[in-house]
């Protein structure tokens, strides 16, 4: 047992104890709406362990009055504490749980000479609820609930689960009373939907459900929804649902898996687009009866000129070749020309330059496919106006893997795939490499095979040879990182993690087709940042490998 430390009491940030509570995570507690009503932050005690702890009411459910409902808040410490959160019930096992007139626990911190908690036995079951909203509590013999016991965890003294909380009682007896009211579990969750990431749950894993959660967060229930719900499970539902995902927890808990996704199939032309998207990802991902959702309106990508370097065998030279893209297909080009290394950037910005106006009026790029070994260049340097000294920078500059431009390349498959799975997604939710990554070469290969699901991934100091060529050869298509390397000789505070925080939060939830504008604007925040300071945007490189922009492979290239 964990030696019942998640009970916790509740007062005034001025002092004295209001109410119970108990802590749900690490860091978040569950009390009454009531017992913190008219305050944004209140103290938290964990009776013998710690005390006086500050809290923040970080939400709270609708009740305003007495006999509301909603009468449910969350409360976050400033710093999470060492003690195990409280074990919750399955909500389909409530019935069972209750059956039989078990006896459950609870505890409260009344106003006494001194100070400490006190328990009672109640009991309680389904067949005892009011307004679909509340349980009934009975007190055992001799026992009594006081003002104190709200927010308390009803709990199985044997088990330590909680299938509850106490939100009022029927004082009586020189303020006691024999009677009172639990929220059960299903109705806390009804009111604050994120407590179903923490509920032992039986469909799908706790990661998926707290994606798809968090995918529907707020979207509303409506009628035309509700007739697809009805049409997806072949009736009309028992009671209504406050929101898309109450109705998508209904339909995953109650009913076959081949009518969730019937019924997030049709939930998805509610959606907007990039929200469908991701949802259909998600199906696919997640339920194996699930096909790719039909696509939507195509994005319009913008356009380009391509430079494309091909390393040539023998004599240390490069075969440089200079496209445009136009909505979709291959534009004008330049002839491929063979110069040595020394002469590629003259090469390259004398092309740009000539096909650029080719491009004007449009919305347009500047992509750079290189060898492995070039894509760290600083290509946003270069000029694209040379005599007038006119760098890239101006527009978006992104790399890309050359040997993915092959039509025989396995990279450009594995790519392929990750890609359709970002754009379906429609949001880059990216993987943080922290400067101190503990994984190795093979490790990390071995780490981004068994993960299908990473299509980003950002770095927090340039990654080295064996971590990039891993990337690569798993078909990653989209990487960012600043090309200055982390010397710090700790990492709890370095700058290589301050960065990968600021670039992870930049580019977290745009579209993938938005991030070569997103690094543009990044690029030119730093210009007139500080110095002295770092800046993600400073030396910043983008890999963004969109494999549907193909421009034809140039004569000249050796095969």
């Amino acid at each position: 047992m964990d030696d019942w430390q998640w009970r916790a009491w509740v007062g005034h940030p001025a002092g004295g104890k209001l109410g119970a509570a108990f802590l749900v995570t690490e860091n978040r507690l569950l009390t009454c709406a009531h017992t913190v009503h008219g305050l944004d932050e209140a103290r938290v005690g964990f009776p013998g362990l710690r005390e006086g702890l500050t809290a923040r009411v970080v939400w709270r459910g609708g009740w305003l009055r007495e006999g509301d409902t909603g009468d449910v808040a969350v409360l976050e410490l400033d710093e999470p504490v060492p003690f195990p959160p409280a074990r919750l019930a399955a909500p389909d096992d409530l019935h069972e749980r209750t059956a039989g007139g078990r006896t459950f626990g609870v505890c409260g911190f009344p106003r006494r000479h001194d100070r400490n908690e006190r328990h009672a036995a109640v009991t309680t079951s389904p067949h005892r609820g009011m307004r679909q909203e509340w349980w009934e509590l009975k007190t055992g013999a001799g026992e009594w609930l006081e003002e104190g016991f709200s927010g308390s965890a009803v709990y199985d003294t044997s088990t330590g689960e909680v299938i509850g909380m106490v939100t009022n009682a029927e004082l009586r007896h020189g303020d006691r009373a024999e009677l009172g009211w639990m929220l059960p579990v299903t109705s806390l969750r009804a009111h604050w939907e994120e407590l179903d990431d923490l509920l032992p749950l039986r469909w799908a894993t706790a990661e998926a459900r707290r994606e798809l959660r968090e995918l529907l967060d707020g979207v509303r229930f409506t009628e035309p929804l509700g007739a697809d719900l009805e049409r997806a499970v072949g009736r009309p539902p028992l009671s209504e649902f406050r929101s898309a995902w109450a109705s998508v927890r209904y339909v995953a808990e109650g009913l076959a898996e081949d009518r969730l996704v019937r019924y997030l199939a049709a939930l998805g032309r509610h959606l907007s687009d990039a929200l469908r998207q991701r949802l259909a990802a998600w199906s696919v991902r997640h339920l194996p009866g699930a096909a790719p959702a039909a696509p939507g309106p195509a994005r319009s990508g913008p356009a380009s000129v391509i430079v494309r370097l091909e390393r040539v065998t023998f004599d240390n030279a490069f075969d440089v070749t200079v496209h445009t893209w136009t909505d979709g297909a291959e534009g004008p080009s330049r002839p491929t020309v063979r110069v040595p290394e020394r002469r590629v950037r003259a090469a390259v910005e004398e092309g740009v330059a000539a096909l650029a106006p080719a491009l004007f009026g449009h919305e347009w790029m500047i992509e750079f496919a290189v060898p492995e070994s070039w894509l760290g260049k600083p290509f946003e340097q270069w000029y694209i106006d040379p005599r007038n000294k006119i760098p890239m920078r101006r527009y978006p500059v992104v790399v890309r893997d050359v040997e993915r431009l092959r039509p025989d390349s396995i990279r450009r498959d594995q790519a392929h795939h990750r890609w359709k799975l970002l754009n379906a997604r429609g949001r880059s939710d990216p993987h943080p490499i922290p400067c101190d990554e503990p994984r190795k070469g093979s490790e990390f290969q071995d780490w981004l095979e068994a993960h299908v699901d990473f299509c980003v991934l950002v770095y927090g100091s340039r990654p080295v040879k064996s971590r990039l060529t891993a990337a690569l050869n798993n078909g990653i298509p989209v990487m960012l990182w600043t090309r200055t390397p982390c010397d710090a000789p700790a990492h709890g505070d370095c700058r290589g993690h301050r960065l990968l925080d600021e670039l992870t939060a930049a580019v977290g939830d745009k579209h993938p087709g938005d991030l070569p504008q997103v690094a543009l604007a990044l690029r030119k925040e730093a210009l007139v940042a500080p110095k002295d300071k770092p800046h993600c945007g400073r030396d910043l490189t983008l890999l963004w490998d969109d494999p549907s922009r193909l421009p034809d492979p140039p004569l000249a290239m050796e095969v």
